[in-house]
């Protein structure tokens, strides 16, 4: 079938963007025509003045999105709709245009944006679920985007704009989430309940050669901020074996006191921060570890790196909060503590890098079954099939 892909790319590149193109892959892979209608964040750096304070306005609803969109819809008769993101550049006025078109649209959701002007449900070190019932004044409040109150304000109110409008719960047809937790979220937040459904990241386990043997060290992939629970993984690691060791790949705002605390005698030697890292070298860097670490303490969702993990056969030793057990089976394809337990994670740490080379190749074999069984892209197409002919419009492939 013929269908239409939408998404406003942000800044840098991340899991959400990789999850669009594998969208994109997959749909093609399995005889599908894809129509891509995107923008990039990255171009508003060249925009000129006139055309920056327009964004201003045009986020809320931009007239160029919604004529460009109804002219493509009107020549390439698409049969549905994937939307992701829409923020800032192509606006809530695609779901308008879809919508005035008569056209079913499924809503990838990856993020807690549309009842969370910071998207992240997370504000000041702690959870935050102020703006969840559809107060987005909070987030002005507590400066939840960027730390700003100009930038909290414009978001906050076009995310309150559209959700009183009920472009979000009306216009949409379908709310496609990565697991049960966020969808509930959702509901809370005034999606009806009966439009979400679960669904894995789209994702190809067999782009991965998994290794049943490893280096002797765990891995820690993502943003060096508090939600990501990086310093409870330091902590971790001053209880954990001497002779245990963790790599860090990435940056962010906790950055300098990374820095500082691997500095510590205890740490020096056995803790490793290579920054920002892409591509080939991170699948290196999961090929060669023991087991990667996602302390998350914020409402994550389905990460990437927990399905590239295991895809190359390795366990994930994540926190027990959100959508994260939901893929989880312990001692199959991971272990679970509680969020910001140090001592617990420590003793998982230890447990895995102390395993018999047969104990470990056990282990591993059972972390890349659970990826052909479950996370793999011919589970997410027949789920995404199944929805579509629920709506009623489109063949099965």
């Amino acid at each position: 079938m013929n269908i239409l892909l939408c998404h406003n790319y942000y800044k840098f590149p991340g899991g959400e963007s990789e999850v669009f193109e594998a969208e994109i892959r997959g749909l093609t892979r399995m005889g599908n025509e894809t129509l891509i209608f995107q923008r990039q964040n990255k171009d508003i750096e060249k925009f000129p003045v006139t055309r920056r304070t327009g964004l201003l306005f045009s986020a809320y609803y931009s007239q160029n999105t919604y004529r460009d969109l109804r002219n493509l819809i009107r020549n390439e008769k698409p049969r549905l709709a994937i939307v992701q993101n829409v923020f800032p550049l192509l606006s809530p006025s695609v779901y308008i245009a879809l919508s005035d078109a008569d056209l079913p649209v499924i809503q990838a959701v990856y993020n807690y944006r549309l009842i969370c002007p910071s998207a992240e449900l997370f504000t000041e070190g702690e959870i935050c679920e102020r703006c969840v019932s559809g107060n987005t004044i909070h987030a002005v409040i507590h400066k939840c985007y960027r730390g700003s109150y100009a930038q909290s304000a414009w978001y906050a109110s076009i995310i309150g704009l559209h959700r009183h409008l009920g472009t979000f719960a009306h216009r949409i047809t379908s709310f496609m989430v990565p697991d049960a937790f966020l969808g509930n979220k959702l509901a809370e937040g005034g999606i009806p309940s009966e439009k979400i459904w679960r669904n894995p990241n789209p994702f190809f386990v067999q782009d991965y050669e998994p290794r049943s043997s490893h280096n002797g060290y765990v891995l820690f992939v993502g943003r060096l901020v508090s939600q990501k629970g990086i310093l409870t993984l330091l902590n971790a690691m001053l209880e954990s074996r001497s002779t245990s060791r963790l790599i860090i790949v990435g940056q962010g705002e906790l950055a300098d006191t990374v820095k500082a605390r691997i500095s510590d005698s205890s740490l020096a030697g056995r803790v490793d921060w290579l920054g920002p890292r892409w591509g080939d070298e991170i699948t290196r860097l999961i090929r060669d570890c023991a087991a990667v670490v996602i302390p998350s303490e914020w409402y994550d969702n389905l990460p990437m790196i927990l399905c590239r993990a295991n895809a190359m056969g390795k366990p994930v030793i994540a926190s027990r909060i959100n959508g994260i057990p939901e893929y989880i089976r312990e001692g199959e394809n991971g272990y679970l503590f509680e969020p910001g337990d140090a001592a617990t994670l420590s003793r998982l740490i230890d447990r895995i890098l102390q395993l018999s080379p047969e104990e470990y190749s056990n282990l591993s074999s059972r972390a890349r079954l659970f990826a052909e069984q479950v996370l793999d892209y011919p589970i997410h197409y027949a789920n995404l099939m199944t929805q579509i002919r629920s709506l009623g419009r489109g063949n099965s492939q």
